[in-house]
């Protein structure tokens, strides 16, 4: 017969359990139990407790600080799930103290404390400068953008939100005419069902017109200043097109050390764009590390997104060495533009642009024949065109324009060679380079320095320095959606786990005896 170990679960044991002994002696969790509890200070929590004499104990700031943080790292955002951690998980039973805060608490401290988290980053941060970890010689901006727990579908322009919210109440008027034509033929359950569809309409038409009373219209940061759409859940945010898709989230801009990629700052815009993000990163950097760690020579880099002119000037009249390329760099660079890749690219483009325009491939503006200092243009067929004017300037450059009569186009045989669509209110439209402004382009400039052997070298040092930082964050950690609402707020947990990502790289690449308090 076999003979088996004893494997009875309805029995009782005691086990002698020693919280730090759990932690282990070189893990991420005594790491951060030594950085939070021994070396990093609190003051600035406890300030906000009152509680001395009246109500009840507080949970210690460091008790949460160690079971959030250590919930980021392990991938969990959820507060009820950190909860019920606590009480299953025993490595989180040690980081807790053996204490079970409720999900409220737990909740109300990761949102609550903005100010306080943005102090404790600067702290950790001098931490890691001090274990060696951030050689200020090359900084990295790219931003990183994730969906925040706001619905797309509540977005729109004031106009828009107006039409859905008369929409909705045309709809509950219709459901109620109904409901009252036809109430004898209708069991107590349709009514009921009925009723409370009314009812959400209602709601729903009044929730957009106490925000349309609340808040003005939301403008853009262009030149134009266009309305953009405004979101009732969280205002703040804004809808962004990504790879995966339209989001209506956050653009999380970070920038890193080259070193080990210790992320220096962090900040959470409701803008699409980067271009709008580049100074305030370059200020926020100046702020965790000091005014003159960009004037020593330090290299900073950006993708294209952050590409223009008054970017490029700010950054030249601040003496920044900065590496920031244009859109079109890498059709510039022979190394790229004569891949396979690239060429497959063209191809596609241009035979979309092809069916964009039905197939017509019109005559271009070097079929016209111009005189500059005459001011005269004529067209393939020979009529002269009405002088527009010569003060249209772009990227520096300014413009002659030309405009077809409009009875000579509509009479014109060449009109489907010319023309892309038929004609309506103007006729055919040219515009030739008069002269370049003398002034400095800034562009110009840095498209000469990003086509230099040099230029091409540090750009190429940006993606191992900040792509890292986001592949740690949204892979490793599993942060692939913001639980927060409001600028300051997502602001506060997008810092806190850029510190679970610095306390990772503290734990594996830092002076350890120091991170751990040890003398």
């Amino acid at each position: 017969m076999a003979n088996f170990l004893d494997d009875n679960l309805n029995q009782s044991v005691f086990l002698d359990i020693n919280y730090l002994e759990v932690l282990g002696e070189n893990t991420f969790e005594f790491c951060l139990y030594q950085l939070i509890t021994h070396q990093l200070d609190l003051t600035e929590f406890t300030r906000r407790y009152k509680n001395k004499s009246v109500g009840r104990k507080a949970y210690p700031p460091a008790l949460l600080l160690r079971v959030i943080f250590y919930a980021y790292y392990r991938g969990i955002t959820s507060s009820r799930a950190i909860e019920r951690n606590c009480k299953t998980d025993l490595k989180f039973m040690s980081l807790a103290s053996g204490r079970t805060p409720h999900f409220t608490t737990i909740s109300d401290f990761a949102s609550s404390h903005c100010d306080e988290i943005k102090d404790l980053f600067h702290k950790l941060l001098m931490i890691c400068c001090k274990s060696g970890l951030v050689g200020k010689e090359h900084f990295a901006i790219d931003g990183c953008k994730l969906p925040s727990d706001a619905s797309k579908e509540w977005s729109g322009t004031h106009a828009d939100m107006k039409k859905k919210s008369i929409k909705l109440q045309k709809s509950a008027e219709r459901i109620v005419n109904n409901h009252l034509l036809n109430d004898s033929e209708k069991s107590d359950g349709d009514k009921k069902k009925e009723l409370q569809t009314v009812d959400t309409l209602i709601k729903n038409a009044n929730k957009i017109d106490e925000f349309l009373d609340r808040n003005e219209k939301r403008m853009g940061v262009g030149r134009k200043k266009n309305e953009v759409q405004s979101n009732i859940t969280d205002n703040e945010s804004t809808k962004m097109t990504t790879s995966k898709g339209t989001i209506q989230g956050y653009n999380c801009q970070t920038a890193s050390d080259e070193k080990h990629q210790i992320v220096i700052a962090a900040q959470a815009v409701g803008i699409g764009q980067d271009q709008t993000a580049l100074k305030p990163m370059i200020e926020e950097i100046k702020n965790q590390l000091g005014e003159s760690v960009l004037s020593k020579g330090a290299l900073l880099t950006a993708d294209t997104g952050y590409s223009s002119e008054a970017n490029m000037k700010y950054v030249f009249t601040e003496n920044i060495n900065a590496v920031i390329p244009d859109n079109n760099f890498r059709q510039r660079d022979p190394k790229f533009s004569e891949s396979e890749s690239v060429k497959k690219h063209k191809a596609h483009r241009q035979k979309t642009r092809k069916d964009k325009s039905k197939g017509k491939l019109i005559f271009p503006a070097s079929d016209f024949t111009v005189n500059k200092e005459a001011k005269i243009c004529v067209c393939p067929n020979g009529h002269e065109m009405m002088y527009h004017g010569d003060h249209f300037v772009i990227s520096n450059k300014r413009y002659l324009r030309f405009k077809s009569y409009l009875k000579n186009c509509r009479a014109c045989p060449l009109q489907s060679k010319c023309m892309r669509k038929p004609v309506n209110e103007h006729g055919r439209q040219v515009s030739f380079v008069v002269d370049a402004d003398q002034s400095t382009s800034y562009l110009d400039l840095m498209r000469k320095k990003i086509d230099s052997v040099a230029g091409k070298k540090d750009y190429a040092k940006r993606m191992w320095t900040i792509e890292p930082v986001f592949g740690n964050i949204t892979s490793n950690k599993r942060l692939n959606k913001l639980g927060l609402r409001g600028k300051a707020k997502v602001t506060c947990q997008w810092m806190m786990f850029c510190m679970v990502h610095n306390i990772e790289k503290l734990w594996r690449y830092g002076d350890v005896k120091y991170a751990e308090g040890v003398a």
